[in-house]
C-alpha cells in the first residue's frame, strides 16, 4: 500500500519551467496505491470508508491500471488517461460529500499533469487542497459549537436546575463540580474532532507539498497547522487550525474567529469570518 508520501516522491518535480519526467507509470501506482489511505481518512471523517460509489470511478480506476501495464505502449496510455479524467470528472459531477470531491480532484490533477496539461493539473490540485481545508475549518465550528451544553435540552436543563436550587453555602462546590462535568464534556467532544482532523491535516499537508513540487510557491500555498491546548486538569480546552502566511505572522482559527497573529503567538487584530 503506498503512503501520501510515496505520491510526493512519485510526482514528477517542475524545475526551470519544465517537468522532469520521472515515469508515469510510477505516479500512476502510487495514486492508484494510495486508496488505503483514502479509506483511512474517509473512515476518520466518520463517513462510510468508502471511495465514490458507482460507475464512473471504477471506471477510470480501470483505465489507469489499464495505463500501467508494462504491454501498454504510450499512445495507449494517453488514449487511458484522457478516459479516465472524462471519467473522474463525471463522478466528480454528482458527488456531494467535501472529502470525496477533494479525493475526486487529486485524481483528475494526476490525469491532467500525464496529458501534458500542468497549469490544469495545478487548478484540480488547488481545488482539492482548499476543499480538504475548509473541511477542517467545518469539523472544529460544528466541535466548538457542540463542546458545551447549549445544544444539548436535557443536560441545559439539568444544569439549570442545580444551579437554582443550590443553597448558597454549596453554590461554589455545585460549580466546581459543574465544571469539572463541562470541561470533561468539552474534552471529549474535542478529542473527537482530533481524530477526525489529524488525518486530514496530513492529506491537506500532502496536497501542499505536492503542488509546492509542480512549482507553485510557498508565498501562494499556505501551510496549515492542527495545534491543541491542555488545560490545567489535562484537558482539551482549545483546537486551533493556523494558517501560516508568511515569514513572521499567521492565522489561527479557532471555531469561531480568526485572528492574526506572530509565529510567537502575540496577537495583531481581530477579524471574524462568516
Amino acid at each position: 500500500m503506498a503512503t501520501w508520501n510515496d505520491l510526493i516522491l512519485a510526482t514528477p518535480r517542475h524545475v526551470g519551467g519544465k517537468l522532469l519526467d520521472e515515469g508515469p507509470v510510477a505516479l500512476l501506482e502510487a495514486l492508484l496505491g494510495t486508496e488505503g489511505e483514502q479509506r483511512v481518512l474517509l473512515s476518520h471523517l466518520q463517513r462510510e470508508p468508502q471511495l465514490p460509489r458507482g460507475g464512473a470511478f471504477h471506471e477510470g480506476r480501470d483505465h489507469l491500471e489499464a495505463a500501467t501495464k508494462p504491454q501498454c505502449p504510450r499512445e495507449e496510455r494517453l488514449e487511458r488517461l484522457k478516459s479516465a479524467s472524462l471519467c473522474f470528472t463525471r463522478a466528480l459531477s454528482a458527488e456531494r460529500d467535501t472529502a470525496r470531491v477533494s479525493l475526486l480532484a487529486l485524481y483528475v490533477a494526476m490525469c491532467r499533469l500525464l496529458l501534458g496539461m500542468p497549469k490544469e493539473s495545478r487548478e484540480w490540485l488547488a481545488m482539492a487542497h482548499q476543499g480538504a481545508v475548509e473541511l477542517l475549518k467545518d469539523i472544529l465550528t460544528e466541535a466548538t459549537g457542540a463542546q458545551g451544553f447549549t445544544r444539548n435540552r436535557y443536560l441545559g436543563g439539568m444544569l439549570n436546575f442545580v444551579i437554582y436550587f443550590t443553597s448558597s453555602a454549596t453554590l461554589g462546590a455545585g460549580y466546581l463540580f459543574w465544571d469539572r462535568v463541562m470541561n470533561r464534556r468539552a474534552d471529549k467532544v474535542l478529542r473527537r474532532a482530533l481524530t477526525q482532523m489529524e488525518p486530514l491535516a496530513a492529506y491537506v499537508d500532502s496536497l501542499r507539498e505536492i503542488r509546492l513540487r509542480l512549482g507553485e510557491s510557498t508565498t501562494s500555498v499556505p501551510r496549515y497547522v492542527v495545534a491543541h491546548t491542555l488545560d490545567g486538569g489535562q484537558w482539551v480546552c482549545r483546537i486551533t487550525l493556523r494558517t501560516l502566511v508568511g515569514e513572521d505572522e499567521a492565522e489561527d482559527f479557532n471555531g469561531q474567529d480568526t485572528r492574526r497573529v506572530s509565529r510567537t503567538g502575540s496577537e495583531r487584530s481581530t477579524t471574524v469570518i462568516r
